[in-house]
């Protein structure tokens, strides 16, 4: 685990080091804004279809419609923290 760490930070830095974002084309640079909250939302997405599909039907619908619900949060408020807090939240309650 350890080892996989360290070949994972190395080329982290590898790639910060020798190919510095203000050295990219100004396209790609427009584009890394957007990379980030792609993998979120990718993680998310899977994370929820992996719940959907060992739910009950009537889980499933409340999962995906709590999904729905902070998908629209976040797009509305453009705010991040704001959609975390809320998925949070809401896991919690859904939880108890």
């Amino acid at each position: 685990m350890l080892v996989l760490g360290a070949v994972s930070w190395v080329f982290r830095i590898a790639f910060i080091t020798l190919l510095p974002a203000e050295r990219l084309p100004a396209r790609l640079q427009n584009d890394l804004e957007y990379l980030a909250p792609a993998v979120l939302a990718a993680i998310v997405a899977v994370e929820l279809i992996a719940l959907v599909r060992d739910a009950e039907p009537v889980d499933a619908v409340v999962l995906l419609g709590a999904g729905v619900a902070i998908g629209l949060v976040a797009y509305r408020t453009r705010n991040i923290s704001i959609a975390c807090a809320l998925g949070v939240g809401t896991v919690l309650i859904l939880t108890l």
